[in-house]
């Protein structure tokens, strides 16, 4: 399993439309993606990060 972490920097007002964004785009990712096995939000005081899982292969 590999983690792709991607940190945005978004002010408090604007998270509940990043939040938006994410919900629009999370079962896309995950159905046309190879190896796509999860995506998550993670919202902090400090920012916001978006997880994705994936398979790997050896």
């Amino acid at each position: 399993m590999a983690y792709l972490q991607i940190t945005l920097n978004i002010s408090n007002h604007n998270r509940p439309a990043a939040a938006n964004v994410y919900q629009k785009h999370k079962t896309s990712f995950l159905n046309t993606i190879a190896g796509a096995t999860s995506k998550e939000l993670l919202i902090r005081d400090e920012d916001v990060q978006v997880l994705h899982g994936l398979e790997t292969t050896t």
